[in-house]
């Protein structure tokens, strides 16, 4: 049997870890096995090992990858423009966002669990959590890192509640109010 090109497994690598990103924010942590993240990405079970020590590793790099997809909202690089800040706040707290469960910011669908889990899963929604604030301070001239972090908690609770809470009345009156508060 031959084997695969260090690009091939590169590429093999990435369909893993974008499976898993994507099924961590819809089914949790602990709701997600190895088997449907290699069924995901197109692979037998057996490959996983080939590219991950552990579950807890794939995790880890899964939560990074999130991040990542999460910030593609914004340009490379350290800082972000006032239109990407200010797009990246009026677009969190929409029906939209709350219902993109798999493609969503994972910070208020994985937060709970990576309390709970490995350093290494903290040390990812750390990085991401860090870069967030970093490029709202910065895009929104806020005064520092400590006002994003509020806004960012905001956004973050508001979306969490009101995918709690579920579609209607009360959804509704939570996101537009959470639009008209944090755009004031």
């Amino acid at each position: 049997m031959a084997r695969k090109s260090l690009a091939e497994k590169a590429e093999s690598r990435t369909r893993i870890l974008g499976a898993a990103a994507k099924l961590i924010r819809t089914n949790g942590i602990e709701g997600t096995t190895v088997a449907e993240v290699m069924e995901e990405a197109g692979m037998t079970h057996g490959g996983f090992y080939r590219h991950f020590d552990s579950k807890e590793d794939l995790v880890a790099e899964a939560i990074s990858v999130a991040v990542q997809d999460a910030l593609n909202f914004f340009s490379s690089g350290d800082s972000a423009t006032h239109e990407e800040a200010t797009a990246y706040v009026s677009n969190y707290a929409t029906k939209e966002h709350a219902r993109a469960m798999a493609s969503g910011c994972p910070i208020p669908l994985l937060s709970a669990e990576v309390a709970r889990g490995s350093d290494a899963w903290r040390d990812a929604l750390r990085a991401g959590v860090t870069k967030t604030t970093k490029k709202l301070t910065d895009g929104l001239n806020l005064k520092d890192e400590t006002d994003a972090l509020v806004l960012l908690s905001t956004l973050v609770g508001g979306l969490l509640i009101a995918r709690g809470v579920g579609e209607g009345a009360l959804q509704d009156k939570l996101l537009s109010g959470i639009t008209e508060r944090v755009q004031a």
